[in-house]
């Protein structure tokens, strides 16, 4: 057999001993041991040097670690640590530091952007600043509230058993400020059977029709440039038209409102819908069952605020609770209001369900095409909060 290349080859000694037996050989070893005692021997090192000059040397060096210890405690403990530590320890901790790196900017605090703050932070270039007024700090919340993240399509039907309280109105306001402020494409349809005018007043165009032919062809629309023949855009708003001739209008179906729904909700995430008066009508279990929030217009007339609540009434007494409780009711401010009706009884008509009074606001009575910077303050506002309620009930 080739022997090993690493094995120590044996002296004399040792080839002797391997031939004893195991009894033999510890006796010759004891014996060896009592016959020759060892002698202390000195040995020096590579260096130079007795044991004694060593051990002094050592102490001396083990002197300076510690002074230099106390003088570098954290220069010498980072060694410490890489010696003790692991490769993955190490590597964790470099990673912990890095997460836990300082902040070496100054947090920026907000400049105000309006009224006599603004005014004294421009004039001191910026030396003082009283930061955002309570204004201010509520917009901007608002603003993060509509541009919530989401995931999927929503559907906000815009529905009330009367019409002429702005019905249209609301819907046009609500997403015209949802195209504007959300970074997603917004759509509204009309689907009132009725000859709708949603987008006449949005684009200013008239005779514009499309939701009947899309209704027709939805099975030959597979992208987006097919979808867009039936579309048009206003500034980011895009809009379904109706269909002006009411005949045509009464043909649509559920079965086909869910077509459109699907091939709309395939583009575009955030869905409004003008739906009609008319509860009763073949097309609106197919609008009811595909929305996801209800937003139903109001006023304080008498009229107005009953038909709202009977909307609500009904829907709650016909399988759609899940609407009537988490509706949306946008109570319009009319110029021409008695001071009979007592305003505070139409709110208490409400009570549970969020409400956000509209103000009147003369840009919106003509009927004519709708200009959201052509609104008063406080109108936008009114819309703008609509549009963070809906936001509120997009699913986390």
């Amino acid at each position: 057999m080739t022997e090993s290349p690493f094995r120590a080859k044996a002296g004399p000694a040792q080839r002797d001993e391997a031939r004893l037996p195991d009894e033999d050989a510890a006796a010759h070893v004891a014996g060896a041991e009592q016959a020759a005692p060892i002698a202390p021997q000195h040995y020096e090192d590579d260096r130079g040097g007795s044991p004694e000059q060593m051990h002094d040397d050592a102490m001396r060096q083990s002197a300076d670690v510690v002074d230099a210890a106390r003088e570098y405690p954290d220069f010498l403990e980072q060694f410490v640590d890489n010696w003790d530590a692991s490769p993955d320890s190490a590597t964790t901790q470099q990673q912990e530091r890095a997460v836990a790196s300082p902040q070496l900017l100054r947090p920026r605090p907000l400049e105000p952007t309006s009224g006599p703050r603004r005014w004294v932070h421009t004039m001191t270039g910026g030396l003082i600043n009283l930061g955002p007024s309570a204004a201010q700090v509520r917009e901007q919340e608002r603003m993060a509230r509509i541009q919530r993240p989401l995931r999927g399509a929503h559907v906000t039907t815009y529905l009330c058993l009367k019409g002429g309280i702005t019905k249209t109105t609301t819907c046009i306001g609500t997403a015209l400020t949802a195209a504007q402020y959300r970074p997603e494409a917004v759509v509204a349809g009309d689907f009132n059977p009725d000859a709708g005018d949603l987008a006449e007043r949005i684009t200013g165009r008239e005779g514009l029709a499309g939701v009947n032919q899309l209704a027709q062809q939805v099975d030959a629309v597979a992208s987006i440039g097919d979808l867009s023949r039936y579309l048009y855009s206003e500034g980011r708003l895009t809009v379904l038209p109706g269909e002006p001739d009411p005949k045509l209008g009464e043909s649509l179906t559920s079965a086909q409102f869910n077509a459109v729904i699907e091939i709309l909700s395939s583009y575009y995430s955030s869905i409004h819908v003008d739906a009609g008066t008319g509860i009763t009508h073949p097309i609106m279990p197919g609008i009811l069952a595909r929305t996801d929030t209800l937003v139903v217009p109001a006023a304080y007339s008498i009229t107005g605020a009953k038909r709202a609540y009977e909307t609500l009434a009904w829907l709650r007494s016909n399988g759609f609770g899940r609407l009537a409780s988490s509706a949306i009711v946008a109570l319009t401010e009319r110029d021409l209001v008695s001071r009979e009706v007592d305003k505070n009884a139409v709110l208490a008509m409400f009570d549970g369900i969020p409400v956000v009074k509209v103000p009147a606001d003369r840009h919106l009575a003509d009927g004519a095409q709708v200009h959201l910077e052509q609104m008063q303050p406080r109108t936008r506002e009114a819309f703008a909060e609509i549009a963070a309620l809906i936001a509120d009930r997009y699913p986390a």
